[in-house]
């Protein structure tokens, strides 16, 4: 029997999509795109963390007071799972985002991605002082949520002042500063009242984070991690 020009060329992509899909099978499926995942502990009242991305470690044993390093991690809709020995601290359900790093915040009340990353190189100066701020939310948005803060630098810098809307997660970017001892006062915009302050000493090539967080109560507290 002789075919038709038409049926030989059906016959044809037929039996390239039967191949492809051989391939397909044989192969797996191709990898999905990535995006990167870092993790800020800021709760001095859990141990190390392992950090799970759909069932698979990513993260082990980022330590309190600690930026975790970059994990590279699958993009889209992923499941993460905290846990710190065999107790679980936390499980989310995010978007992986491939145009920022993914910043996962764990302080003293509870585990929550920033929802604001302001876009920086990332590139830490190694003789400069490198300081970012880095806000969580909690339950209570009472007044006063917009917050001057004072910055107190080593010279030349001196005294910074700059705001911060504490209704937002926020993972800011980094400042750059000569070497020494830091100050940070929270106070309520226009108001000299101080809720909290910390102090810090940063070195060349360093970098800290000061994370700001409110109780459920409204009553703020600052503390500082180190990033990796």
């Amino acid at each position: 029997m002789v075919l038709s020009s038409g049926i030989r060329r059906a016959a044809s992509l037929v039996l390239v999509a039967g191949a492809l899909l051989a391939c397909s099978d044989d192969d797996g499926n191709p990898p999905g795109n990535t995006a990167e995942l870092r993790v800020v502990h800021a709760n001095p009242g859990a141990g190390p963390i392992n950090v799970e991305v759909g069932g698979e470690v990513v993260l082990q044993g980022v330590a309190p007071g600690t930026t975790s390093p970059v994990a590279s991690i699958p993009a889209g809709e992923q499941h993460v799972v905290l846990r710190s020995g065999g107790t679980v601290l936390a499980e989310l359900d995010e978007e992986m985002s491939e145009q920022r790093i993914n910043s996962l915040l764990v302080s003293s009340g509870g585990a929550q991605f920033a929802t604001e990353v302001v876009p920086d190189t990332g590139a830490v100066a190694t003789d400069r002082a490198n300081i970012r701020l880095v806000n969580v939310i909690g339950t209570n948005t009472d007044e006063p949520n917009l917050l001057e803060i004072k910055l107190t630098a080593p010279a030349p810098d001196t005294v910074m002042t700059f705001a911060v809307d504490t209704r937002i997660a926020r993972y800011g970017t980094l400042m750059y500063f000569d070497p020494g001892e830091f100050t940070m006062k929270f106070q309520p915009e226009g108001s000299s009242t101080v809720l909290t302050q910390v102090t810090f000493n940063v070195a060349a090539g360093e970098t800290k984070a000061v994370v700001l967080e409110r109780a459920d109560d409204g009553e703020y507290s600052a503390s500082v991690v180190v990033e990796e």
